[in-house]
């Protein structure tokens, strides 16, 4: 159908966990432009972006994936503006390492799944009480559990605990901006979520969508429609844009939880 009429685009008024991948493979094939119904998320990738048919906001896809130099550039900006923070980071990572290394190890590290389905470890700030899983095992954590720490609350609050990550960022496992890495624990209940597998496709980030809009309250399907949408519309820009929004919520002290 799409070469037989040729249309100029095509509306899609389903949200992105709900659209037919092969669908958007194909019109990206044919360069016929996708637009979706957009949602209220969507105002963070900024409203001169949307587009209006029927009386409605329409957000427009990517044309296709990243190219090679598209991903070499997410990362030469990932590592640049690393680089730049570092004066200002290093002194933070180690007061808040010493302030945790109070009532125990100050660093956390837990296996995650990135990109690729591959495995790697994550460095995080200790939260919880040491062994706070030796009776239940893996478990999520929720805003009002009762396993995390005074100081650890804190530092969720402000997302400092995650600041250990960018070593995870320098060592290419990471990026500063893109879906959260899940427990493998937790990934093979989360595939059933229907285009879960594609949060897969590249680097998990340090912050994102997700994190700007639900925080930890977030439900996994509330956190995949975000991930996805990120997914089929990220570019440097957006990339800049939700890093300067970080920044914003950091000094309001997130208050989502």
């Amino acid at each position: 159908m799409l070469a037989q009429y040729q249309p100029k685009l095509l509306l899609l008024k389903h949200s992105l966990d709900a659209a037919d991948v092969r669908l958007i493979a194909a019109c990206r094939a044919y360069r016929v432009p996708i637009l979706v119904l957009a949602r209220p998320v969507y105002g963070l990738l900024r409203p001169a972006r949307l587009r209006r048919y029927g009386g409605l906001p329409w957000f427009q896809l990517r044309s296709g994936p990243l190219t090679t130099a598209d991903m070499w550039a997410k990362r030469g900006l990932d590592l640049i503006l690393i680089l730049l923070a570092a004066p200002l980071l290093v002194p933070l990572l180690l007061l808040a390492g010493a302030a945790v290394a109070v009532t125990g190890p100050p660093l956390y590290v837990q296996t995650r799944v990135g990109a690729g389905g591959r495995l790697f470890r994550l460095v995080k700030f200790r939260t919880m009480h040491v062994d706070a899983e030796s009776a239940t095992g893996p478990t999520l954590a929720a805003a009002d559990d009762d396993r995390i720490t005074r100081l650890g609350r804190l530092l969720r609050r402000t997302r400092l605990d995650e600041l250990p990550q960018l070593w995870n960022v320098v060592r290419g496992e990471m990026s500063l901006v893109g879906p959260r890495p899940e427990r493998p624990e937790f990934v093979g209940e989360l595939c059933r979520l229907q285009h879960y597998h594609l949060r897969h496709l590249i680097r998990p980030g340090l912050t994102g969508i997700a994190q700007l809009t639900g925080g930890y309250a977030a439900t996994a399907e509330d956190k995949l429609r975000c991930d996805l949408l990120y997914l089929h519309c990220r570019s440097l820009r957006l990339d800049l844009g939700l890093l300067l929004l970080t920044i914003v919520e950091l000094c309001r002290g997130f208050p989502r939880g």
